[in-house]
């Protein structure tokens, strides 16, 4: 049985019809060198709508988070809150070096998360009373000042106590 004849039987055996044509001179340096070309125009004009977009875009972050929201009194706000925000960082610092910093930062986590809630209220809701929301969140830092300043002092009473009985 004779198997067909393939096609790389095929070429070989007629090689010399397919040699008869030669490829004009140029058409490979033309395949070769083929660069496509660039429109200036719609380079710079990409570049543009890029940067025009990166602008628009940090213009809105910037004042929708930065600005904070237009409410009487947030100024002030602002800086009674820095303000209570070093004291408690003073106090955290000193709660940080406790044996019962674990539980106590855990505690003090949930009061943040409220905070936040109270804060992103304000932020987000055009309808909030401002001045009751702001007043709210002061009452709250001066209410975890106390809190930290309490367990401070219980600590510190703790160790006098303990120092005192070491003596006797």
């Amino acid at each position: 049985m004779k198997s067909r004849p393939s096609l790389e039987d095929f070429i070989r055996d007629h090689r010399s019809e397919f040699d008869d044509l030669k490829a004009p001179p140029g058409v490979w340096k033309k395949i070769d060198y083929q660069k496509p070309r660039v429109h200036h125009l719609w380079k710079w004009s990409a570049v543009a709508a890029s940067a025009l977009l990166l602008i628009s875009i940090g213009y809105i972050f910037g004042t929708k988070y930065n600005g904070g929201p237009n409410v009487a009194g947030w100024k002030e706000y602002q800086e009674t809150e820095q303000y209570y925000e070093a004291r408690i960082q003073s106090s955290m610092d000193k709660i940080k070096t406790l044996a019962v910093k674990d539980e106590v930062t855990a505690d003090l986590q949930l009061l943040d998360d409220v905070y936040q809630q109270l804060r992103s209220q304000l932020m987000e809701d055009p309808n909030a009373d401002a001045q009751v929301l702001l007043s709210a969140m002061i009452r709250h830092q001066q209410q975890k000042l106390e809190i930290m300043e309490k367990i401070l002092t219980r600590v510190d009473k703790y160790k006098k106590n303990e120092k005192d009985s070491r003596k006797m």
